[in-house]
């Protein structure tokens, strides 16, 4: 038995990514971002498996962590 993946359309990628489809268009073209998968043969629609933008959110926070700690200063005024 095959395991059940849920796809994410383009309209819900803002919720979970938090970018604007513009963006999204351009990490892609970039090969920054996970490329979508097809639903139908020859049809247009198209998604993102979870499982790849669960990877791509982790390469993201990967990132981040990887960066040296930057210590904020307050000066007084």
């Amino acid at each position: 038995m095959s395991e059940l993946r849920r796809i994410y359309r383009k309209r819900d990628l803002h919720a979970v990514t938090g970018l604007k489809e513009s963006r999204i268009d351009e990490l892609i073209r970039n090969g920054e971002f996970p490329s979508p998968i097809k639903l139908t043969d020859g049809g247009r629609a198209s998604g993102w498996l979870e499982s790849d933008l669960a990877e791509w959110q982790r390469g993201r926070i990967a990132a981040r962590d990887s960066q040296p700690k930057r210590i904020r200063v307050k000066q007084s005024a």
